[in-house]
Parts: C-alpha cells; sequence; structure tokens
C-alpha cells in the first residue's frame, strides 16, 4: 500500500497538468467607430469619390488595427457599415461595392491587388493585416453579375451583399460572409440565397462570423455555428440601434454569450445622435470589457484576453436547464390585476409589484413568468412589473419570442411600462426570475442605471433560475429573453419552436333562411357577424389555453347550398397576400372588407394565427375568354392571417365538389404556403383531400409540416367519415393535419381533429348534439424530424414477399358506386387473400370472439373512382 500512494500521487499531478495546459488564452481587439457618413440622404457620386470617403474611414480604421497590434492583440473586428455608411439606396450604393472572390482562391489582395479586377479597398485591409501582423474583420459590400438565365437575378443585373471580410496576418483573404437576415431598411442589398456557415481555425480557437440582424433569434446561420460547427468565438460587426428596454446592445451581446456559452467580439458603430453605441469582449461568464457611451462622438478601442476555448475551460457553465425550476412551481396568483402593454410592437401581460416582498406569476400562452423577490426600499415615485410574451414577432424580421422581464415603468402611470427608462434608484435584496421556457435558447441579462451591465451581480443556476445575490440598482429590466428563428427556410429563418399548441373549432354554423333568393349585403353581413361571434369565442378561448393557430371550418362563415347568384352579397375581394396588408388596421385598403377586418383583428388582438373559409370574388372581362357571364370569379377561398392580424395566404379550392355550383374551379392548383417560427404549413380545402394536386405536391415537394384544412365533409360509411379518412391521410403522408369541420348533424356533418403521423392527438365526432367544439392539442413542429426521423414505408415489401394465401370464394359489393372483390371471413382465425386486377390484399387475423349475427369480409378494389 506504502509503495502504490506515490503513484496515485504522480497520476493526479499529470492530470492537473494536462487540464491546465488545455486552457489557453488570447489577446482579441474590438473598434467602435464612428463612421464618416455619405450625407444625410442618398447621392449617387463617381468611383473616385467613393474611394475618396472610403479611405477617411479607413485612416481611422488603421489607425485603430495599428493601436490593437502594438497592445499584441491577435485579432480585430470592425463595424458594420464602418467603411462607407448606410445613406444609400440601390443604385447609390454601387460605386462603393468590390467584387470580392470566393477565399479559395487563395489571395493575398496586398500583393497581388489586380487579379480579381480594380480591389482597393480589399488591398488596403489586406495590407493592414499584413503589416501589422494580425487578424482583420470588417464590413464592406460585395457585387455579383447575374443574367436572365438566372430568375431571382434583380433588373439591374447584379445581386448586392453586406459582406463581412477576414484576412490572416499575412494579408491572406481567409472568410467572406454574406449577411443573410437583413434589416429591414437594407433595401439597397440583396438577401443571400441560403444561409452560409463561415468558420475557420487558428492557432487560438475556431471562429464562426455573421453580422447585426443575424443574432436576432434566428436560428441560421447564428445558432447552427454554434451548436453544428462548434466555434469557439463569435467574430460580430453590426451596426445595432439601442431600443430599450430588452434591445441594447451590450445587454443583448453579452446575454447571447451567455445563453449560448460561446466568446462574442462585437464591434458597433458609434452615432450616439442615432442612438448607436455599444461594442465588447463577451464571454460566457459574462463580458471582459464593454463600451456604451451616449455622450462622446469619438470611437473607442477595447481590447481584452480571452479564452481561446471556452468549453475546455473549469469555468465554463454547465447546460441549462431553462424550466426545470418552474415546471416544479405551483401557479402563484399575482397580488395585483394584469395589464396588457407593447415593448416594440409585442403585446405583453404585465402584473405591478405592489409590495417591498413577495411572489409573482405572470402568464401568456404556454410561458408563466415567476418572480420571487424583496427590495430593500420601494421607492414610491418608481413602478416596477413583472412582464411575459410569449408568441410571434414580426417587425424587422419573423420570429418567435418567449419573454420574461422584470422592468422599471418610464412613469407610476402603468401605461408607462415598457417604455425607456435609462436610469433606477430602487435596490433589490433579493430576486429571482424563472419560466416555463419550452426551448433551450434563452439569453439572461441584468441592465443597471446608465445602461450598465451587472457582471458578477447576478448567476443562472442549472435549473433555470436567474438570481440577484446582493444588493443592486436596477435599471430599465432584468429579463431573461428568448427568441425561435429561420425562418425561413425555404426557409424558415426563426429559432423554431419544436413544438406548438394547434386548435380547431367544429363549427354549428348558423344557415341563411333562405339560399334561393338573393339578400341585401347588409342582411348577409348580419349573418357572418352573428357566426363569427362563435368563432370569436372560440378563438379567444384557444387562445387563453396557449394556442398559436386555430383552424375554423370550410363554409363557416355564411354556410352553404347557394345559388351563383345568392352567394354573391356575401363575397369580398381577398388581395394577394404579397400586398403586406393588416385588415384590421387599414380596412378600406381594397375596398370594403369587414369580414376580413374582424378575422384580422381576432388575430391581432388575441395573438394567434388564425385559418377561416370565405368567398372571394374577382371582376373579369371579355378579354378573358374564360371569364363567367356575370363578369366575375368566385371562389371557395381560404385565409389565414398571422398573430399581428397580417394577411399571410389565401387559397381558392381546386377541386370543388358536385354540388358547389355557386364557385369557379381555379384555373391551375395554387400551392399555398407559409413559414413560421413553429413550422411550414400548406393550406387546401375539404374535397382536395381526395386527389394529388394541391394535397399531395404540398407534402411531397414543398415540405410542409402541418396542412391547415377547413372542410365541410358529410360522413359516408364505411370508408369515408372524417375523423377515420383524414386521421389516416396523416398517417400515410407523414404530416400534422388540423382538420375542421362543419358542425351540421342532419347533413351527416362532424367529425374534426388535430392528427400527427403517429395518432390523433385530438378529435370530435358528434351526431348527437347541436353544439360546437373546440379541441386544442401540443403537438410537433417539424413532424418527420421529431421526436425521432420518421421512416419511409414500403407499401408493397411484405406484400410482395408472400405467394398468396388460400382464396376463399369471392363475390361482388358496391361501395360508394365502386364495384368491390370481397371474401368472407368465415372462421374465427385464418389466412386470406383477395384480389383485383393489380391488386392483391393478404389478410392474417385472430378474433377473440366471432359474435353470431355478425359478418366480416376482406375485400378489393382497383380501378377508376367516377
Amino acid at each position: 500500500m506504502v509503495s502504490f500512494q506515490p503513484h496515485l500521487w504522480v497520476v493526479f499531478l499529470t492530470g492537473v497538468i494536462l487540464g491546465a495546459s488545455a486552457v489557453e488564452t488570447f489577446l482579441a481587439a474590438v473598434y467602435e467607430h464612428a463612421v464618416i457618413l455619405t450625407g444625410p440622404i442618398p447621392k449617387l457620386v463617381s468611383p473616385e469619390e467613393a474611394l475618396n470617403l472610403m479611405n477617411r474611414n479607413l485612416d481611422i480604421l488603421e489607425e485603430a488595427i495599428k493601436t490593437a497590434a502594438e497592445k499584441g492583440a491577435r485579432i480585430i473586428v470592425t463595424s458594420e457599415d464602418g467603411i462607407y455608411g448606410w445613406v444609400f439606396t440601390r443604385e447609390t450604393l454601387y460605386p462603393y461595392l468590390e467584387d470580392i472572390p470566393d477565399p479559395e482562391v487563395n489571395w493575398i489582395p496586398c500583393n497581388d491587388p489586380e487579379r480579381f479586377g480594380f480591389n482597393p479597398v480589399q488591398k488596403r485591409l489586406s495590407c493592414m493585416a499584413k503589416n501589422y501582423g494580425i487578424y482583420v474583420v470588417a464590413n464592406m459590400g460585395d457585387k455579383k453579375p447575374c443574367n436572365s438565365s438566372d430568375p431571382k437575378c434583380p433588373r439591374d443585373g447584379r445581386y448586392q451583399y453586406n459582406t463581412n471580410v477576414v484576412y490572416d496576418s499575412e494579408g491572406k483573404f481567409l472568410a467572406r460572409y454574406h449577411k443573410y437576415n437583413l434589416f429591414a431598411s437594407e433595401i439597397h442589398f440583396n438577401f443571400a440565397k441560403e444561409p452560409q456557415f463561415v468558420n475557420f481555425n487558428t492557432s487560438f480557437g475556431k471562429f464562426g462570423v455573421f453580422t447585426c440582424a443575424d443574432m436576432l433569434n434566428f436560428r441560421e446561420p447564428a445558432i447552427s455555428l454554434v451548436e453544428k460547427f462548434k466555434v469557439d468565438t463569435i467574430l460580430f460587426p453590426t451596426a445595432w440601434l439601442n431600443t430599450l428596454p430588452l434591445l441594447s446592445a451590450v445587454q443583448y451581446y453579452s446575454a447571447w454569450a451567455m445563453g449560448m456559452r460561446v466568446n462574442i467580439l462585437a464591434a458597433n458603430i458609434h452615432k450616439p445622435s442615432l442612438d448607436i453605441t455599444g461594442s465588447g469582449i463577451f464571454t460566457p461568464n459574462g463580458p471582459k470589457v464593454y463600451h456604451f457611451d451616449m455622450e462622446s462622438q469619438n470611437g473607442k478601442l477595447l481590447v481584452a484576453e480571452i479564452e481561446t476555448r471556452p468549453r475546455l475551460s473549469p469555468t465554463y457553465p454547465p447546460p441549462f436547464n431553462w424550466s426545470l425550476y418552474a415546471s416544479g412551481l405551483q401557479h402563484l396568483s399575482p397580488q395585483s390585476p394584469v395589464f396588457h402593454n407593447n415593448i416594440y410592437f409585442d403585446n405583453f401581460t404585465f402584473t405591478e409589484l405592489s409590495q417591498e416582498a413577495g411572489n409573482y406569476t405572470v402568464c401568456q400562452k404556454n410561458l408563466c413568468c415567476y418572480l420571487n423577490y424583496s427590495m430593500a426600499e420601494k421607492q414610491q415615485d418608481e413602478v416596477y412589473a413583472l412582464g411575459v410574451f410569449d408568441g410571434l414577432h414580426v417587425i424587422e424580421g419573423e420570429y418567435y419570442l418567449q419573454i420574461c422581464t422584470l422592468l422599471k415603468c418610464n412613469s407610476i402611470d402603468l401605461k408607462s411600462c415598457g417604455q425607456r427608462v435609462d436610469t433606477a434608484a430602487t435596490k433589490f435584496n433579493f430576486f429571482s426570475l424563472s419560466g416555463s421556457f419550452n426551448t433551450n435558447y434563452v439569453f439572461p441579462e441584468v441592465l443597471l442605471s446608465g445602461t450598465q451591465l451587472a457582471p458578477g451581480e447576478f448567476k443562472v443556476l442549472p435549473d433555470g433560475r436567474m438570481i440577484i445575490y446582493k444588493d443592486m440598482a436596477m435599471a430599465s429590466s432584468s429579463s431573461l429573453q428568448h427568441a425561435f428563428i429561420f425562418i425561413l427556410l425555404g426557409s424558415v429563418r426563426t429559432l423554431a419552436l419544436d413544438k406548438y399548441t394547434a386548435a380547431v373549432f367544429e363549427h354549428a354554423v348558423i344557415l341563411p333562411e333562405s339560399t334561393v333568393k338573393p339578400v341585401s349585403p347588409e342582411e348577409a353581413l348580419k349573418l357572418m357577424n352573428q357566426n363569427m361571434d362563435i368563432l370569436e369565442d372560440a378563438i379567444q378561448k384557444a387562445a387563453k389555453q396557449g394556442a398559436h393557430i386555430i383552424v375554423t371550418p370550410e363554409d363557416g362563415i355564411y354556410g352553404f347550398f347557394f345559388t351563383r347568384e345568392t352567394i354573391y352579397p356575401y363575397l369580398e375581394d381577398i388581395p394577394d397576400p404579397q400586398v403586406n396588408w393588416i385588415p384590421c388596421t387599414d380596412p378600406e385598403r381594397f375596398g370594403p372588407a369587414p369580414v376580413q377586418k374582424r378575422l384580422s383583428c381576432l388575430a391581432r388582438d388575441n395573438s394567434i394565427y388564425v385559418v377561416a373559409n370565405m368567398g372571394d370574388k374577382k371582376n373579369c372581362n371579355y378579354i378573358d375568354p374564360k371569364c363567367p357571364r356575370d363578369g366575375r370569379y368566385q371562389y371557395n377561398t381560404n385565409v389565414v392571417f398571422d398573430s399581428e392580424g397580417k394577411l399571410v395566404a389565401r387559397y381558392h379550392k381546386f377541386n370543388l365538389f358536385k354540388g358547389e355550383q355557386q364557385f369557379d374551379f381555379p384555373k391551375e392548383p395554387e400551392l399555398a404556403t407559409f413559414d413560421t417560427a413553429f413550422g411550414k404549413f400548406g393550406l387546401f380545402t375539404c374535397f382536395d383531400i381526395l386527389f394529388h394536386d394541391p394535397a399531395v405536391t404540398l407534402i411531397t415537394q414543398l415540405s410542409v409540416d402541418t396542412i391547415l384544412f377547413p372542410t365541410a365533409w358529410m360522413n359516408v360509411l364505411p370508408h369515408l367519415t372524417a375523423i377515420e379518412f383524414h386521421s389516416a391521410w396523416a398517417m400515410g403522408m407523414r404530416a400534422n393535419v388540423l382538420a375542421a369541420n362543419t358542425h351540421n348533424p342532419t347533413y351527416n356533418m362532424t367529425g374534426s381533429g388535430i392528427y400527427t403521423p403517429s395518432r390523433s392527438e385530438a378529435y370530435h365526432y358528434d351526431a348527437e348534439s347541436m353544439n360546437g367544439h373546440l379541441l386544442v392539442a401540443e403537438i410537433y413542429s417539424h413532424p418527420s424530424r421529431f421526436p425521432t426521423p420518421l421512416p419511409t414505408v414500403n407499401w408493397s415489401s411484405y406484400a410482395t414477399t408472400v405467394d398468396g394465401f388460400h382464396e376463399d370464394p369471392t363475390f361482388s359489393g358496391f361501395i360508394f358506386h365502386d364495384d368491390f372483390t370481397l371474401c368472407t371471413l368465415g372462421k374465427e382465425a385464418d389466412n386470406l387473400t383477395v384480389c383485383q386486377k393489380s391488386l392483391c390484399c393478404h389478410l392474417s387475423y385472430r378474433m377473440m370472439k366471432q359474435e353470431e349475427g355478425e359478418l366480416y369480409v376482406l375485400g378489393a378494389f382497383d380501378g377508376l373512382h367516377e
């Protein structure tokens, strides 16, 4: 035993040394640049004038790069728009652009500047990197010519990209990134065709590159660079306009670094007059150095030492289970009423902190936020509120957010909660904030008076609680902020939800007294409002249960059995969704549209996607050879309004049922889809499900996750009951189906449900009651991938190996006008085969008990249904 102890001691020391050697550091630099702008308005200049302005900015950048190198920095990040500014149109930007090649060309512009044309900016950046022996990250404009062979080529024959470039310490061109998530005002640039996952290795870590709005809760490329490509440090040129209380620059960068557990080198523009400032060097454990200055007009260089590979550090934070603590809490009733205010156009639910200490809960949809706190002293002139938001943010981009925030209101008036605040005097002895988040991407931060961060003043526990453990003066917000983005794919660009809550409403529609004689528009609207009153109640209930989307039935607003003439007063002109229209706020833009206005307002007021069915009218004349005699097309139409009330989809039913003579067939099938933070959706209606187009094409070619399916389905046993067929279609096509049927048992109309590829999450079939019914269920956003990828079914694989069980005598029988070949199950257990044309059906079965008086048959049909 004695001789063994020294051996253990040596092994122990070796382990410690190896662990320590894996953690290395390097000096990083960022420069917040007070960019020299082109002027207050866009102006077309010559290439020489453009280069003159860019060289003036490059002179300033060179001085910062030189100083950083002298301090020992290995890499420096400069600002987005830092070479020429941002006051441009597409045309006036052009003289500032260069053709930036693919980095695989192995090019040092400083040594060979003319290799790819005239590139003075690339040459100068390369020479700065080479001359000072430092990696240089800069932002500039790239131009790429295109022509008519590219269907997406802009009219001016070129793509213009907001571009980050990286040069190594030898001046070699190392990386190029085209910004994927452009901000709303960047109309002078083109979106990159697909997200680029730009990363590169160095002796001091692996780096990834993206720009400004890319960080705003979009999955691609930001999240994937960290999770899939395992970068250590993000290089982040930005031109970030501070938006308090939740989106100040240093606050958000620091929170993102902590939430994603990665280093960030963030270089912002410095323009205090436009609220643009805030740069820093951030790590998973908090900021190393940062700068936020609304007073000075000068740029600022920041240099700090950070770990090369933070994941290998003994101080690397553990993964957080953001909902673990909250999931074990009982609902704590708020001690004051809730109220609603907007923060950056998002409608938050708040409750006031009326006491010096307490426990509060506030909820919205699926998210509940829990606060336990104690103030050192409650200031009489300061009001704090606990707020929650769970919804789709659709202003400068589209991404899903879940936010818990404690913030100081601008005044003692509760209507000011959510407005900008810069200072605070209240101190907290203790503070614990948590939420029932359904995502792993939660970004924590505390902001103090003067928009200052609070490094070391708070921490996040592995169970998802953010706690403050010493007295501190709080500023405008302490927020756990959660963003789902990308929205897009095809493009989902949001930081996507893995699950969402869906709702369908089976509506007992109020029918017109007569569909034979026309009514006035006023009478038609009165009936439609009666039905929408019922739909409104269902939509409100669904939203309160956390539903993100609700589907209502076909014919649910006015009924059925119309003639072409009698349906007309119920129709509205429904525009193409590309017009970017919110009927709730601009109802008369396309003429009277009271139904669209009300549906839009229902979606907006309840923060829920609303899917409804109504009638569209489109005028035509003799120039169109297919124009109906009455000079208009009339379409059975599905509409979708997003949670802000915006019209995002319109679908004209392609496969009309034989009784729908009041409507026209569209000229071709419409493939209506739209993307959200909780999946890609496709639309069709009732009878469409029995045909290839558009139904099958939406799944097989456009890869939608969920079908939105308003229907007025008349049940026909044995094969065409609503819940039977809709559930089977979801399983066979491996997609979610949200099916909302009309409820009218008199006409055999009932049967709605929320169906997934694996099972029916909720369904309703009631041939007795005359009342409608709301269904709500949580389902996976991307059923083909979650919870595990679905295998492809080879429907004939087994049958082709069966030689054929014995065939009992067959007979013919008609099912819904189709001539089936049938055979009787004459025994309690058997193997049977029955064939018709090319189809053979094989059955192995065992009955527990064969009831007297009941007969079962095996049937096959292989033919055209007419």
